[in-house]
């Protein structure tokens, strides 16, 4: 069957016209095949781990699944052999604190965290799921306190929230962190990082380092329904009253964060960059300039791409952890999907008209070669309604987000960005 996406060449088999990848075949098949190299290299969706604590966890998940797949989707059963790991990597980091030795605690405490984040993957969905959210949530902060740029817990009032609408009566919880040293005349220019579906808060240490490097203090958030987020996950609105009181914050707070209230800036990775597509738009007066890296928009709600996600680069049931974070949650996932797929354009950018109103500075960056969001999408982010302040960096070859090397080109558009302010 032909699609009417760009169907990846990093792939040798197609099934029902779209890529198949053969991670998906069993437990065994994830490790080695998708997350073993990662897991080496100490990066997505391992960033702080080291492969030492991970290798006995799989290996234990591979001979209790009797390496069945759909052990994967039993969310309990699946987070159960991370927790005695990070458990004990969180003892012994306490302990190291106790003795005085800093940069070991610290080390221990964002092990720990990457243990736990790796349990509740993708979504937090199942009593396991969330213990593994709590402790990965206090270990991070304990070693967050201990960076040269400590991680400081901030809690936004919710100030535009819509109870009727779902929203729920509690505190935006964010982590804000801002460049060692002294602060600039004018304040550091600010980012508002919006996470991803399953990257939350306290998984981005290596791209809020690398902001904080560059200059720029960074507020980490979730997106509806995932994370902390108190904002209603059916809601296609609901993410413009978390960026209206998020947003009001930081003018609110300038002067005692030390924040540049004419530089604020909105950076969105995967999911997150769907929202960063829309806070562009609905909130261009008040950001300097957004960055969405590796978003969807609008083909990415087609039935077409929904049925075909689970079978291609998301090491995961991706459809199942979307309906989910979108509110469709059934005790049966398959009805979930269902009903997530009939009901999933009521979120496109496009069809809301969002797309079509003006945007802030806004650059979309992505590989062509992405599974997760069709490449489509980023090419109507970029050309849709008044596209004059919109930049589209399309890299061949490369995957979800454009990695590696998107972040250089997004630093230097950013700083092009600022300094052409009028």
């Amino acid at each position: 069957m032909a699609t009417p996406f760009h169907v990846q060449s990093s792939t040798e088999t197609l099934r029902d016209g779209f890529p198949y990848f053969p991670h998906h075949e069993s437990v065994s098949a994830l490790w080695e095949q998708k997350w073993r190299g990662p897991c080496a290299a100490e990066v997505y969706p391992f960033e702080d781990g080291r492969l030492a604590d991970f290798e006995p966890i799989f290996a234990e998940l591979i001979a209790v699944s009797g390496d069945d797949p759909a052990f994967l989707s039993r969310q309990d059963d699946y987070a159960r052999p991370f927790l005695p790991v990070g458990d004990r990597l969180a003892d012994e980091a306490r302990a190291a604190a106790e003795q005085g030795e800093t940069d070991r605690a610290r080390e221990l405490f964002l092990r720990a965290a990457a243990v736990y984040r790796t349990a509740r993957f993708p979504v937090v969905r199942s009593p396991l799921g969330q213990e593994a959210w709590e402790k990965g949530k206090a270990a991070y902060e304990q070693g967050g306190r201990l960076m040269e740029s400590p991680v400081v817990p901030v809690a936004i009032p919710f100030k535009h929230a819509d109870f009727a609408a779902g929203d729920y009566d509690t505190d935006i919880p964010a982590y804000l962190r801002v460049p060692h040293g002294p602060r600039p005349d004018a304040g550091w220019p600010v980012v508002l990082f919006i996470c991803g579906l399953d990257g939350y808060r306290t998984d981005q240490t290596p791209r809020v380092q690398a902001l904080i490097d560059h200059g720029f203090a960074t507020l980490a958030f979730e997106i509806p329904g995932t994370g902390d987020c108190p904002a209603a996950p059916s809601d296609p609105a609901s993410a413009d009253r978390l960026m209206s009181s998020i947003l009001d914050w930081v003018a609110d707070s300038a002067l005692e964060s030390g924040f540049d209230p004419a530089a604020i800036l909105a950076w969105g990775v995967s999911t997150g960059g769907y929202y960063a597509q829309r806070v562009a738009h609905t909130h261009a007066d008040r950001l300097s300039a957004a960055v969405a890296q590796g978003g969807g928009g609008h083909r990415m709600f087609d039935a077409e791409w929904i049925g075909a996600q689970n079978q291609m680069e998301y090491p995961f049931d991706l459809a199942e952890a979307l309906a989910y974070k979108f509110g469709y949650r059934d005790a049966d996932p398959a009805a979930a999907v269902a009903a997530y797929t009939a009901d999933a354009h009521r979120f496109s950018l496009v069809d809301s008209g969002v797309l079509d109103s003006r945007a802030c500075r806004l650059l979309v960056i992505n590989g062509t070669e992405d599974s997760i969001f069709p490449i489509e999408d980023s090419l109507l982010a970029a050309t849709r309604g008044d596209a004059t302040h919109t930049d589209l960096v399309v890299r061949g070859g490369l995957a979800h987000m454009g990695e590696p090397g998107a972040g250089p080109i997004a630093f230097a558009w950013l700083d092009q960005a600022l300094a052409s302010r009028s």
